[in-house]
């Protein structure tokens, strides 16, 4: 059976694809040193995640399928979904006991909120919010329903505590997110300390996924948004969230990245989550420290100039058309 397993919960914006990117390019090396990153794909901790949560049109055992591969396994396995940060106490304890003897250690991944709260409104309007950046940010703080799922997916000392009190302080660790001047390596070590990978310089590197929106190219998925409301779940994603995904982020050199000032009411905030935190009792890998908000250098995108936005609608139509192979020219 696994020695010991690795179970990252995230939280999303913390480094989570960088951190799946790495283990999945590197799955054979990995397995070499004793290290477990089932696969094929990432698909299959997504699977048996909403399995484990039930979740709407999940595959039924791929929960059992996963955890039966990590019990069979004679080194360290590692298990990383991003939506486990919400699950509740079946979950957990369904987690606490899916492992034997393992040494099992729970990774809350942690970015400060100052950097968390625009990344958090482009990742919104990437999933259909037609919230403007400044209803985003007032709806944290007033925990409208768009904060208080904004709460439930970062609440860092929440969802310590919530693991913490069903598993034991002693099998969650907190790895903070290092500031944006600290080496690129940086976050990759403090996950491997916890994780006993070993320090080499040789890792591949996975193609970059998920990458950020500029101002103005996330003010038109937002303005997109509105337009196609009328759009079922599935052809939203597949025509509208497809270019906030795969062809906004190639106009991001042009544009100014979303500026954000931390507001007092929010620093108070991440001051109680570092408490909180530190009093739980849990590992911290970094610094707490880390998790002191930080300003964020750009456009408030209430301030994008419009010819911005065109530039940026037009670069994504640009891309569409030279993609589509269904519009023709009448003859």
């Amino acid at each position: 059976m696994a020695q010991r397993v690795i179970v990252h919960i995230g939280l999303m914006k913390s480094g989570t694809t960088f951190l799946q990117g790495r283990l999945g390019a590197n799955r054979t090396d990995l397995d070499a040193h004793g290290v477990l990153f089932p696969g094929p794909s990432w698909r299959r901790h997504v699977n048996a995640v909403q399995d484990l949560m039930g979740s709407s049109g999940a595959t039924a055992g791929s929960w059992d399928s996963l955890t039966q591969e990590v019990n069979a396994y004679p080194g360290t396995a590692v298990i990383s979904m991003e939506y486990l940060a919400m699950a509740g106490p079946r979950g957990i304890k369904i987690i606490g006991r899916s492992f034997g003897d393992a040494d099992l250690r729970i990774v809350v991944g942690a970015r400060d909120l100052g950097r968390t709260v625009p990344a958090m409104w482009q990742e919104a309007v990437k999933n259909r919010s037609v919230l403007d950046f400044r209803q985003y940010v007032d709806g944290i703080r007033d925990e409208a329903e768009n904060g208080r799922r904004f709460w439930r997916q970062q609440q860092a000392a929440r969802i310590v505590t919530r693991w913490a009190e069903r598993l034991g302080p002693q099998h969650v660790y907190v790895v903070t997110l290092p500031p944006p001047d600290a080496p690129g390596e940086v976050l990759w070590e403090r996950f491997s300390e916890v994780a006993g990978i070993p320090v080499q310089s040789s890792w591949r590197e996975a193609p970059r996924a998920n990458e950020s929106l500029g101002a103005a190219s996330a003010l038109v998925m937002r303005r997109l948004n509105e337009l196609t409301a009328d759009l079922p779940v599935k052809a939203y994603k597949r025509r509208v969230k497809a270019v906030g995904k795969h062809l906004l982020p190639a106009h991001r050199g042009a544009e100014q990245p979303i500026g954000f000032t931390v507001p007092d009411w929010l620093h108070r905030e991440a001051a109680s989550i570092r408490g909180e935190i530190s009093a739980s009792g849990v590992h911290v890998v970094g610094d707490l420290a880390d998790l002191t908000p930080l300003d964020v250098p750009g456009a408030d995108p209430a301030t994008v100039d419009p010819e911005a936005e065109l530039e940026a609608a037009l670069a994504a139509l640009d891309a569409v058309l030279r993609q589509s192979k269904r519009i023709r020219a009448n003859p």
